[in-house]
């Protein structure tokens, strides 16, 4: 008997058994296709008298469907009862056993990140073959419960398997391309619950705290009553899109763009482009990923020399949608990629969604009912935006 909790030892041990015997089973609740023993097990698919391999979570890659659609010896288990979780790995011949079992997965993270633990049992361990029979019952019970996958399975498995992905990623602390995956936990700002949250942005040191909602709601009748942004009055416009204006005193809160040339230009000639961007984000429901590339979209078009970004593109949204959005800018990046644990150079809007939102939305606060209380309740319409309450630094 052996214990192995190495990567390298794992490895080692699998492509060595895969070689020496004629029988191989196992029943493993995830896999990987591309692993080196994975590409083993394929080559000597002939040896393979039972396998059973779990898809829960989506964590099986469909490339691993695809080697063995159709296959005799190799079975899935697709709608499993609570969730199948063995690891278990059996290999023999005439005279000898040898028998894995523990932690590890056949999985790219089994073998070479993770950190696992796996006896190996063999029947030089003991001299009855009791163990050796208790694994091939146990494979043939899980056998029963799987089902051999067909092509079009495989392509309704991969389908929803992509569908999933980005959320599994998130889980992970994996946002967008990042090499950081800080993970949601250690986020100040991601876990607080929604009492601390609203606690925090009442502590707006820089700005008045009653004001802030004030402005939301400004704007928030302005969309409800005009709709669209080029039917709106200059100064309103200029409100909205943190413009200089005698229209509203506060007109920079949530993100000053005053420096902005081209910009302020494009909102005083009322740039048909900039309205029909904010056409596409709906004013209620929720906003997806495609809504915010439409908007993009829309959006560039009002800058054909260049000279548009992240930071006036996001305070639009921030004052459109500030449940959603906020305005990624000087005077609050700093602060709020330090808590995120992102790079502030760089940010473009693909990263914006993905290290951003993505994030946003994920939050503890940002998911918790609607409150009650009016004050409250007007802080979780505009909780995303808000969030430059807590970061702003002068």
């Amino acid at each position: 008997m052996k214990l192995i909790t190495t990567n390298a030892e794992l490895k080692s041990n699998l492509s060595r058994l895969t070689k020496k015997y004629p029988n191989i089973a196992f029943a493993v609740a995830w896999a990987s296709a591309g692993t080196e023993i994975f590409e083993e097990l394929s080559a000597n698919r002939n040896r393979i008298r039972k396998a059973v391999i779990g898809t829960h979570f989506y964590q099986t890659h469909p490339d691993v469907l695809d080697t063995f659609v159709e296959s005799n010896d190799v079975r899935f288990i697709l709608q499993p009862r609570g969730v199948f979780h063995p690891k278990v790995y059996i290999f023999w011949n005439e005279k000898h056993w040898e028998v894995l079992m523990g932690s590890a997965n056949l999985t790219a993270g089994a073998l070479n990140r993770n950190s696992e633990a796996m006896v190996l049992f063999s029947n030089a361990d003991q001299d009855d073959s009791s163990l050796k029979n208790e694994v091939i019952d146990l494979i043939e019970n899980y056998w029963d419960d799987a089902r051999t996958i067909s092509k079009a399975g495989a392509i309704s498995y991969r389908a929803l398997w992509s569908k999933q992905q980005p959320a599994l990623q998130r889980l992970s602390g994996q946002y967008g391309q990042s090499t950081k995956n800080k993970a949601p936990a250690d986020s100040a700002i991601m876990s607080m619950p929604w009492t601390q949250f609203f606690a925090s942005v009442q502590k707006d040191a820089h700005h008045g705290f009653e004001k802030r909602c004030d402005l939301l709601k400004l704007v928030r009748t302005a969309f409800e009553t005009t709709k669209q942004f080029q039917k709106m009055e200059l100064g309103l416009r200029k409100t909205i899109a943190g413009l200089p204006t005698d229209f509203n005193e506060h007109w920079g809160w949530f993100g000053s763009m005053s420096g902005a040339g081209y910009y302020h230009q494009a909102v005083n000639e009322n740039n048909a482009h900039l309205s029909n961007a904010l056409d596409e984000i709906p004013l209620n429901g929720s906003v997806s990923r495609e809504h915010y590339e439409a908007y993009l979209a829309e959006f560039v078009k009002a800058f054909p020399n260049g000279r548009h970004g992240i930071g006036i593109a996001s305070r639009l949204l921030a004052l459109k949608r500030p449940d959603y959005f906020v305005c990624f800018d000087s005077k609050n990046k700093k602060e709020l990629c330090q808590d995120f644990e992102i790079k502030q150079s760089g940010m473009d809007y693909e990263r914006y969604w993905e290290e951003i939102i993505e994030r946003i939305i994920d939050s503890a606060w940002w998911n918790e009912p609607r409150p009650k209380n009016p004050l409250a309740r007007t802080v979780w319409d505009g909780r995303a935006a808000m969030l430059d309450a807590i970061f702003y630094r002068p």
